[in-house]
């Protein structure tokens, strides 16, 4: 008997922002509420969502414009805090 041929493992999506989002300062308690409800329901995100979450939020418009190693600082709350988001 021949072997199954295996299904070549799926890579993981890498989701790329389109345009930069940005809102004037009087929306920013919507924008933190928004982004809070996101964190609050992070542990059922699929991963995709997930990244495109981190994708979007790195490229999103800030006051803080330009902070050093964005992505890794994003994981790394995410990490530091799994009884809020999970």
């Amino acid at each position: 008997m021949s072997d199954p041929i295996r299904a070549a493992p799926k890579s993981p999506v890498i989701y790329k922002a389109q345009l930069n989002f940005k809102y004037p300062s009087e929306d920013e308690y919507l924008v933190r509420r928004l982004g809070s409800g996101v964190l609050a329901a992070w542990g059922v995100l699929p991963p995709e969502l997930q990244e495109r979450v981190l994708t979007e939020a790195i490229r999103a418009w800030d006051r803080e414009y330009g902070v050093r190693q964005l992505r890794k600082k994003l994981e790394s709350f995410l990490r530091c805090h799994p009884t809020r988001f999970f």
